[in-house]
């Protein structure tokens, strides 16, 4: 299906399993919309529920795909077979899409028609379970970033999400199917191949409302509540970056895309070790800060300073830096290496000045004080004694 100036028209998909409640709502919003989808596909994923008796209620205005339970990536997959319209819209059913929501991601296209995609910022909510009123908040995790810097940034931490995206047809042809063997994080895997093949055009308005809850989550073989979301999303991230860490060339980690030299080298290096740190794959972030340290060369640039910071701010914490002390080792022994080696580490230390401040704003002193203690060695280069609080190898990665 090639793309058209005079052919913005969308087709809508919303994969739904035991959510009867919540997929109404959720329809009711894609219907307001101000720019309406051309075509609404729901993939009933073997609801055992009401879904396939609130979904009757909208019967003339959706089509309905009902399947054996195989999960979300597959629902995706098949509704994407059955899609008509050149721009594609997934939906999640829990979510709630804002009135303008289409209008403003079809004026992003229309606005860059070279740009695969486009997206839009979010806000989080929450519904009282006694007044039913609900409680808006704020965006949560969040990048600022230029389209060449989008692959980068959504390595280090994904912020962008399915209904706050609008992607022509062909995008996701190129990328190929959703990986339906991927228990979680399916929309992640499929960013980052998106952003590989494309770069996007976005918007800082809020798009969709993103609704925070206990209910259980994952294909029915799979359920899991609320309480293991935090474990289960970082398993799955961790399993796909090492995918990247293996496909992806090293280019892939410069804003531009070429590795032209010793020094584009080293700061691809530090960027692809900061994102494998933000998911907790500290050997191979490592093994990159080291041959970074051994590239040597001039002094860390700006840019490189900012991306080494980011290393220890994933939105997951770092609490695997007291439960491991062999982290800190490494780290500290960058500075005997090289002068550069000296230099990653006092970056490095920079970002946990950052989490020091932000454990003091919530009044935790205790653990500020174990941050500015790992600060202090990485700074200067010695050692310090930090009590682990589980066994040492957990979720770090470091043999």
């Amino acid at each position: 299906m090639e793309r058209s100036s005079r052919d913005l028209s969308t087709t809508a998909i919303v994969p739904t399993f035991n959510r009867a409640p919540l997929v109404a709502e959720c329809l009711k919003a894609i219907l307001g919309q101000s720019l309406p989808p051309a075509q609404i596909i729901v993939v009933d994923d073997g609801s055992e529920d009401h879904t396939a008796e609130t979904l009757r209620r909208f019967e003339s205005r959706i089509e309905v795909i009902k399947m054996p339970n195989r999960g979300k990536s597959a629902g995706v997959n098949l509704a994407l077979s059955r899609a008509s319209h050149p721009l594609i819209w997934i939906v999640d059913d829990d979510d709630i899409v804002l009135p303008e929501a289409l209008a403003i991601l079809t004026g992003l296209i229309r606005s860059e028609p070279d740009a695969g995609f486009a997206y839009g910022r979010y806000h989080r909510f929450a519904v009282d379970e006694e007044s039913r009123d609900r409680r808006i908040f704020d965006t949560g995790y969040w990048r600022r970033c230029s389209p060449g810097d989008f692959l980068t940034a959504t390595l280090e931490d994904m912020f962008v999400h399915q209904p706050g995206m609008l992607v022509w047809r062909d995008c996701y042809d190129r990328a190929g199917p959703y990986d339906e063997s991927l228990p979680r994080s399916q929309d992640y895997d499929m960013l980052i191949r998106l952003a590989r093949i494309t770069r996007p055009v976005s918007t800082e308005a809020a798009v969709f409302l993103q609704r925070q809850h206990e209910g259980d989550r994952g294909p029915a073989s799979q359920r899991f509540g609320a309480d293991e979301r935090m474990s289960r999303w970082m398993e799955a991230d961790r399993t796909i970056l090492q995918r990247c860490y293996a496909e992806l060339e090293l280019s892939e980690y410069l804003p531009d895309g070429h590795c032209k030299n010793p020094q584009h080298q080293r700061q691809a290096l530090l960027q692809r070790g900061t994102i494998m740190a933000r998911k907790k794959l500290w050997n191979l972030a490592l093994q990159d800060f080291e041959a970074a340290s051994d590239l040597g060369g001039a002094m860390l640039s700006e840019a490189e300073d900012r991306i080494l910071k980011r290393a220890v701010l994933s939105k997951y914490g770092c609490d695997e830096l007291f439960q491991d002390q062999r982290i800190s080792q490494s780290i500290i022994g960058l500075g005997k290496r090289s002068e550069t080696g000296r230099q990653i580490a006092r970056a490095l230390s920079r970002g946990l000045m950052r989490r020091t401040k932000e454990q003091l704003r919530a009044a935790r002193p205790l653990k500020a004080g174990r941050y500015a203690g790992l600060t202090l060695s990485w700074m200067l280069g010695s050692p310090r004694t930090i009590r682990s609080t589980t066994s040492p190898n957990h979720g770090s990665g470091v043999p």
